[in-house]
């Protein structure tokens, strides 16, 4: 396979990646929820659980939060191609920067499927709590704890990783480390869901403001592949002969 080929289906792979995951984020936890909806959360053990995240999926069926789960999980590995495409914009991919930036989205992309599906696991358990006597609470709480816990450990650490390297990323396409133009920093996934927080913050509550909460993220990936694709990809295939 030539260096052409290689970065075609990249782009490609990370593409139908990107969608496949904001299929599963507005399946999973694409919700607009009002948590006074649910006073068994939001006041009756307010203090033993994160109200919005205990909240959020209840009005999913288990069939669409499994799905949610299962989409982006077994969809994941399609985001390595895509980081390698990413690499491949640096000038010297020699440099402790380059393949430091390479290796931590790696790592990202390793904890995204666990990730996102203890979701679905977390959002189960709270509608078990919901769905049961209150005498069986106590355990299901505990239980559901647990979870929740798993949840911040594992999503939230593939999230700050990813969004310190596409930091990171940022930083090295302001100082000219790459073959970018130097604004091209402003376009990576980390600046992308930044520009997203006014828009969200004027939507009114609906369902599509539910989608865009729960995929904010991968919603900018997709668009970060398709501006690279679009405005940036010559700029790989006429340098084939840097290719590994």
């Amino acid at each position: 396979m030539n260096y052409h080929t290689k970065i075609k289906w990249a782009f490609i792979s990370g593409i139908v990646g990107a969608i496949c995951w904001i299929i599963g984020d507005v399946y999973v936890a694409g919700f607009e929820v009002n948590p006074n909806d649910y006073p068994l959360f939001s006041e009756t053990y307010a203090d033993k659980v994160d109200v919005g995240l205990a909240t959020l999926m209840l009005e999913g069926s288990t069939a669409r939060l499994m799905f949610g789960a299962l989409i982006a999980a077994m969809t994941a590995t399609l985001f390595l191609p895509c980081v390698w495409l990413v690499y491949q914009y640096f000038n010297e991919k020699k440099k402790w920067y380059a393949w430091g930036t390479y290796y931590l989205l790696i790592v990202s992309v390793m904890l995204m499927p666990l990730g996102h599906a203890v979701f679905y696991f977390t959002g189960e358990i709270y509608k078990a709590i919901y769905h049961t006597d209150p005498i069986a609470h106590p355990y299901l709480l505990e239980v559901a704890a647990g979870f929740q816990k798993a949840m911040y450990i594992t999503w939230g650490t593939a999230i700050i990783i990813m969004l310190v390297a596409y930091l990171i990323f940022s930083i090295l396409v302001f100082m000219g480390k790459t073959s970018l133009p130097k604004w091209a920093g402003l376009i990576s996934p980390l600046f992308l869901t930044l520009y997203q927080l006014p828009l969200k913050a004027l939507l009114p509550s609906s369902d599509f403001k539910g989608w865009l909460n729960g995929a904010a993220f991968n919603i900018s990936y997709l668009i970060f592949l398709l501006l690279l694709w679009f405005l940036f990809r010559k700029q790989l295939l006429q340098h084939s002969e840097t290719a590994d």
